[in-house]
């Protein structure tokens, strides 16, 4: 009988990247650079079809210097990003369920 290898998953430090300093700085693509750059972001949004938000979330982000409304770090902006979207689709969806013009039937 064959012995399984151990698969172990590699520690990743929750560390942030500082971006601004060096102009050629390489994103990783793990969403760990802080802040994101804007172009990065556009495409993110874009990829999840709601490129128009980009910009909006940037801001909002911006103003509270990538904090979380309780105003802890935030060390992702990929699941940042990831859970604004989805809250911004049900508020969409509960808007139209108040609509007049809403029906079930089809």
């Amino acid at each position: 009988m064959k012995r399984k290898a151990k698969r172990t998953i590699p520690r990743q430090s929750k560390e942030v990247r500082k971006c601004g300093q060096n102009p050629m700085q390489v994103h990783d693509g793990l969403g760990t650079t802080m802040p994101p750059d804007q172009v990065v972001l556009l495409i993110y949004f874009d990829q999840k079809g709601e490129a128009e938000l980009a910009e909006k979330f940037f801001n909002e982000h911006q103003l509270r210097s990538w904090k979380t409304p309780t105003g802890g770090i935030i060390y992702n902006w990929k699941v940042c990003a990831t859970e604004w979207i989805f809250n911004y689709r049900q508020e969409e969806k509960r808007r139209l369920r108040q609509s007049l013009f809403y029906s079930d039937s089809y």
